[in-house]
């Protein structure tokens, strides 16, 4: 999508005029407020360390505003990718600054450590979950014209969340 003029900034990305939510048997057009709501369902555990959430929010705060800009999903998974990373840094390397290695190399030293589940032989993308992340994280951030759907970047997200109160589960 182009740039909107300042005038239509705040007006809903038209794709979205095609999408509804069904409540109490009723088909309606999808609000902002649904769209919300949906995103704010979707949270880490309290044990996650500060920067992770942080990282985690600017991920679901960019989903809500691609209700205005339909593009925005796909950055907005780029940045649940990233707090996934930044949750895998922090554990395996104390911090999450920078560090040597990639999203793969942090998967593999924590499925080693017993943090994720280890890989089961002959999985690919397609049969284990957190390697279909990585597919998904390497697709999109070595540039991509891709454009996703609501839907699919609430998975994202909600999958993102999962592995990352994985590794922090709540305390007891």
């Amino acid at each position: 999508m182009p740039l909107k003029s300042l005038d239509d900034i705040l007006q809903p990305d038209p794709r979205f005029a095609d999408l509804c939510v069904v409540a109490d048997g009723v088909a309606r057009r999808m609000t902002l407020a649904d769209h919300h709501g949906a995103i704010a369902n979707i949270n880490l555990g309290e044990t996650a360390p500060d920067e992770v959430r942080a990282a985690f929010d600017r991920a679901r705060n960019t989903i809500i505003y691609a209700f205005f800009d339909y593009d925005l999903f796909v950055v907005g998974e780029v940045q649940a990718f990233g707090a996934f990373e930044l949750a895998l840094k922090h554990l395996l390397n104390g911090h999450g600054g920078a560090s040597r290695g990639t999203l793969r190399n942090l998967v593999d030293r924590a499925r080693k450590g017993g943090l994720l589940p280890a890989l089961t032989p002959g999985a690919n993308a397609l049969s284990d979950p957190i390697e279909a992340l990585i597919a998904l994280r390497n697709g999109l951030s070595h540039g991509t014209s891709d454009i996703h759907s609501p839907g699919m970047a609430l998975e994202i997200v909600e999958a993102c969340a999962f592995w990352i109160t994985h590794l922090y589960p709540p305390a007891l």
